[in-house]
Order: C-alpha cells, then structure tokens, then sequence
C-alpha cells in the first residue's frame, strides 16, 4: 500500500487556543466545506475526546460516501489527528498542527496521509485527488481566516 501526503499551512488571526477549539467542533465543519461537497453529520461523540468517533455522509461528484473517524490524538491547543476507521480509502489521516505565532495568531499546519483504493490502478490517479485535495483546503483555509476575521474585525 503506497502512502501519499499532502501539507496545508495557514495563519489564522485567533490564538492557538481558539483555533484548537474551533477545529475540535465538528459542528463547525459545513462552515469551512466548500459548496461544491455535501457534508451531513450522521453521528458524533460530544464532547469530543481521544477515541470518539465522527459518522459523515460525503457527497462528491454525485457519488455518497460514509466515512467513520476517530480522534486519534487530541492535545489541544497543539494537536488535533484523526484517522479513518471506514470509508472510500484503505488508510486515511488528517494531522493539524497548531502553533502560536503571537497571542492572536497562529500557524495552523495539516498533514493528509492517504492510500488509495485499486492498488497501482488508484495510484495513477492520485494527481486528480491532489488537485482537488489542494482545491478543498484552499477553500477551508480561506473560510477558517474569514470566519475569525468576522470575530474580531
């Protein structure tokens, strides 16, 4: 199984703390999906804690898809990583990385490690997964500034 990454960064205008927070929020996860995926929350374990799960339905391209995660590390304000328990990839985790630059910014930094399904067949398309990978984090960055940019003007 050939393991590919992706890494995202961002600075966001809110304390590490803050950006822990609202990352730790799955309820928060329409504000920063863009448009063009559906995002319905199935189930989630509230309070979020190492080991609690996330049920989503993804839908993409027409097709649905269930994903089941599970908080893997939870250290906020510093680490937030889940990994896919089931879903449309044999092996699935997103790491962030919180990292305070001063009291009201903070580097935010995610890892995407992935296998995909079909074996060498699923590794050649691995550049349009990229390209819609950079796409979505692009929006989810930009939406993550906007929305602590509106907190505090």
């Amino acid at each position: 199984m050939k393991l590919h990454a992706l890494n995202y960064s961002c600075l966001l205008p809110a304390s590490q703390e803050n950006v822990c927070k609202f990352h730790i929020d799955t309820n928060n996860l329409p504000l920063i999906t863009p448009l063009w995926i559906n995002v319905t929350i199935i189930s989630m374990d509230d309070p979020m804690i190492e080991k609690s799960t996330v049920v989503l339905d993804i839908r993409r391209y027409g097709i649905k898809t269930r994903w089941e995660m599970q908080i893997e590390k939870l250290d906020c304000p510093t680490t937030i990583t889940d990994f896919m328990l089931k879903g449309p990839f044999p092996f699935f985790r997103h790491e962030r990385r919180f990292t305070a630059m001063t009291a009201d910014s903070t580097l935010m930094d995610e890892t995407i490690t992935l296998a995909l399904p079909l074996g060498w067949l699923g590794n050649l398309i691995f550049p349009l997964i990229k390209r819609d990978m950079d796409a979505m984090f692009a929006y989810r960055h930009q939406a993550t500034q906007n929305h602590f940019t509106s907190m505090h003007p």
